[in-house]
């Protein structure tokens, strides 16, 4: 019986830094799931000429954006890897404290936010770099790429 409560509470604790954890990973700026590697950076934007057909000057602008989007999120990123550090450490002790946890999750809420504010407002300046055909061939493209995902999850679930 006492092992079953250890189990409940080992499983309580895995499950609910899980569902904490969901937000920070999600609020990643552009490109920062990758390590934000200028080569993958590069592919991306050569991908997106030679699919939407940008001009020269749209490569020049949206390269100027992620520039500019790489250097407002380098604060936001040194935030994020002393939360990411506080998790470890926690992770590692001999028992999980979740009430640290909490408060170290809740202390980064706003670094969070910001993140998914930058990334929101990248993306919305490259949007908006695009021409109203190449708008719809890159939704077009997003479509086209949410319905592989989709037959790669059923695929791997039957």
């Amino acid at each position: 019986m006492r092992v079953n409560k250890s189990i409940k509470n080992i499983v309580l604790a895995a499950v609910t830094t899980g569902v904490l954890m969901v937000p920070a990973v999600n609020a990643q700026p552009m490109g920062d799931r990758f390590g934000d590697s200028p080569k993958m950076a590069k592919k991306m934007l050569k991908h997106m000429k030679r699919k939407l057909d940008l001009t020269d000057e749209q490569v020049a602008q949206i390269k100027a954006i992620r520039e500019q989007s790489k250097a407002d999120g380098e604060t936001l990123r040194e935030a994020k890897k002393a939360f990411h550090e506080q998790v470890i450490t926690l992770k590692d002790s001999a028992t999980f404290d979740e009430a640290a946890f909490v408060t170290a999750y809740n202390q980064y809420q706003q670094t969070f936010a910001d993140m998914a504010l930058l990334k929101a407002k990248t993306r919305h300046a490259i949007y908006h770099v695009l021409t109203e055909e190449q708008q719809a061939k890159m939704e077009e493209m997003k479509e086209k790429r949410a319905e592989r995902k989709a037959e790669k999850r059923a695929s791997r679930e039957s």
